[in-house]
C-alpha cells in the first residue's frame, strides 16, 4: 500500500467500490439477483407485496448507493448540480449504503 493511497483513503476506496457496486446494480437489472433485502422495516412494504416491486426498490436505492462512489470517481459527471445538492445525495447515498452493507451479496 502506498502513502498516497492512504492520503485521501475515500478515492482510493470509490476507485475499488464504484465499478463493483455498478455490476451489481446490472445484475439486478438484468435481473440475475437471486435474492433481494426483505424490506419488513418499510412502511409501505408488506410479506403480500411483490417481488418485482421490491425489487424495482432495490434498484433504486443501489441508484443511490452508487452516487458517492462515482463522485469520487468522476465528479465531472456532477458538475450541472450545486454542491449543497451534491452533498446531500452523497450523504443519502452513503447512509443507504452503510444501511445495507450486509445485502450486498448474491
Amino acid at each position: 500500500m502506498t502513502k498516497a493511497e492512504l492520503y485521501d483513503l475515500k478515492y482510493t476506496l470509490s476507485d475499488f467500490i464504484y465499478p463493483r457496486l455498478k455490476e451489481f446494480k446490472d445484475k439486478v437489472d438484468g435481473k440475475n439477483a437471486p435474492s433481494i433485502p426483505d424490506f419488513s422495516n418499510i412502511e409501505h412494504f408488506s410479506k403480500d407485496t411483490p417481488f418485482e416491486e421490491k425489487e424495482k426498490y432495490w434498484n433504486e436505492l443501489l441508484s443511490e448507493m452508487i452516487i458517492p462512489f462515482e463522485y469520487h470517481v468522476y465528479p465531472e459527471n456532477f458538475e450541472h448540480l450545486e454542491l449543497k445538492e451534491v452533498n446531500e445525495k452523497v450523504e443519502w447515498g452513503l447512509k443507504i449504503f452503510a444501511e445495507y452493507f450486509i445485502n450486498l451479496w448474491f
